[in-house]
C-alpha cells in the first residue's frame, strides 16, 4: 500500500513538472507563430512556477518574448514603460542560471545590443521631446544593458544639462571619466556645470587639476586653472607651476600662450608680449596668442584714443594729433592678428566683434560691412 502511494504521487509529480514544460513549450511555439499574446501569458505561467522559474531556457524565452512586443505594431500596446526592464532582467537571469557559453546564454549578447539599440531610440524621441525626466530615466537603462557605452551617459549629462540639473549632469560626466572617457570636452563641461553650481573653489581646482593630467596641453584647463589660483592669491603657485612645465617641455607654444596670459593678469604686459610672440614663433596656428596679441595692441590703440579725447582744445591742438597716430600705429598692428585669428577660427564671435571695430576705427568701412554681415549669419 505504501508503495502504491509513492508511485501516485511521483507520477503527479511528473505530471505537474510536464505541464509547467508544455507552459514554456508552447510559448515558445507561440513566439514563432507570432501570437506574442499567448506566449506571454504561457512563459508568466512558467516563470511562477517552482518546477520551470529555475531553468535558463524559461528565462532566455520570457526575455525574448517581451523583447519582441517592443514597437510590434499588433502587441505592443500589451507593454508599458517597465517592459525594457522585465527583458534586461530575464537575459541578466538567464547568465544567472546558465552562463556565457550555455546554449541560451551565447544568444543574450545580441539580444541585449538589440535592445540597448530600442531603449536608445526611446531615450532619444524623450530628448527631442524634450520630456527630459523620461529621456534620462530611459539613458540610465541603456547604460545598464551596456554599462561600456559611453553614448547613453553622455546624453544623460546633456539632458540633465539642459533640466538645468547641474549636479546630475556632473554625476554623469563623473561616470564618464570612470569609464575610461576622459576627452577634453568632458572635463571642460564637468568644471562649467560645477562653476555654474555649488561647487567650491577647491573642488573646481580638483577637477581641474584631474583634467591636467589627462590633457597636459589644454590652454581652457591651464587658464582656469590660472584663475583660480589669481583669484586665491595663488598667482606664484601658478607661475611656478607653468614655469617647471616650460622647463619639461621648452617646445610647447601652449604654455607660452598661458604664462602669457598669466603675466597680463598681472600687468606684465611686456613679458606677456613677448610670450605670445614666443607662442606663435613655436606654433603659427596658435589661436589664443594671436588672439591675445591683437587684443594688446588693440588695448595700446584705445588708451591713447582715451586720452586724446579727453584733452581740452588747446591741449589737443599741440598734442593730440601725436596721440592720434600713435593710436591708429596700434590699431593697425592688432588687425593681421586678429585676421589670423579669424582665419584659425572662422566661426569666433570675439574676433568677428574685435576685427569689426577695429577696421571701423580705422576708416575700413567695406571691411567692416563684410565683417558685419558674417556675424549676422
Amino acid at each position: 500500500m505504501k508503495r502504491i502511494v509513492l508511485t501516485a504521487l511521483a507520477a503527479a509529480t511528473f505530471t505537474v513538472a510536464s505541464a509547467q514544460n508544455a507552459a514554456v513549450n508552447s510559448a515558445v511555439l507561440s513566439h514563432k507563430n507570432g501570437t506574442l499574446d499567448k506566449a506571454q501569458a504561457d512563459i508568466e505561467k512558467a516563470i511562477a512556477h517552482d518546477k520551470t522559474k529555475g531553468k535558463a531556457k524559461t528565462w532566455f524565452y520570457r526575455g525574448v518574448i517581451y523583447q519582441d512586443m517592443l514597437g510590434n505594431p499588433i502587441y505592443g500596446k500589451l507593454t508599458n514603460d517597465n517592459t525594457p526592464t522585465i527583458v534586461l532582467e530575464s537575459f541578466n537571469k538567464t547568465l544567472e542560471l546558465e552562463g556565457k557559453d550555455s546554449e541560451f546564454g551565447k544568444q543574450v549578447p545580441e539580444r541585449l545590443t538589440m535592445l540597448y539599440g530600442q531603449v536608445l531610440n526611446q531615450a532619444v524621441e524623450f530628448h527631442n521631446a524634450q520630456n527630459w525626466d523620461n529621456a534620462i530615466k530611459k539613458y540610465e537603462l541603456a547604460s545598464k544593458i551596456n554599462p561600456t557605452d559611453t553614448t547613453a551617459v553622455l546624453y544623460a549629462a546633456y539632458a540633465s544639462t539642459a533640466k538645468q540639473d547641474y549636479k546630475g549632469a556632473i554625476k554623469y560626466y563623473d561616470q564618464l571619466i570612470g569609464i575610461g572617457h576622459k576627452t577634453e570636452d568632458v572635463f571642460k563641461n564637468k568644471i562649467q556645470l560645477m562653476q555654474a553650481s555649488e561647487a567650491s573653489d577647491e573642488q573646481v581646482l580638483a577637477a581641474l587639476s584631474a583634467g591636467l593630467k589627462e590633457h597636459p596641453n589644454s590652454v581652457y584647463l591651464m587658464q582656469e586653472e590660472l584663475k583660480y589660483y589669481l583669484k586665491n592669491n595663488r598667482a606664484d603657485q601658478a607661475l611656478a607651476k607653468l614655469e617647471a612645465a616650460i622647463k619639461a617641455d621648452p617646445n610647447n607654444a601652449s604654455l607660452y600662450a598661458v604664462l602669457g596670459n598669466l603675466q597680463e593678469r598681472k600687468n606684465n604686459l611686456d613679458g606677456a608680449y613677448a610670450n605670445y610672440k614666443k607662442a606663435i614663433e613655436l606654433d603659427p596656428k596658435n589661436f589664443d596668442a594671436h588672439y591675445n596679441l591683437a587684443v594688446m595692441e588693440y588695448n595700446k590703440g584705445s588708451d591713447f584714443n582715451n586720452k586724446a579725447a579727453k584733452m581740452d582744445y588747446a591741449t589737443f591742438q599741440k598734442k593730440g594729433k601725436a596721440l592720434e597716430a600713435q593710436s591708429k600705429k596700434h590699431y593697425e598692428a592688432s588687425v593681421p592678428y586678429f585676421e589670423k585669428a579669424l582665419e584659425l577660427q572662422p566661426n569666433d564671435e570675439s574676433t568677428l566683434r574685435n576685427l569689426s571695430a577695429v577696421y571701423t576705427r580705422l576708416k575700413r568701412t567695406a571691411d567692416a560691412e563684410r565683417i558685419n554681415k558674417m556675424l549676422k549669419k
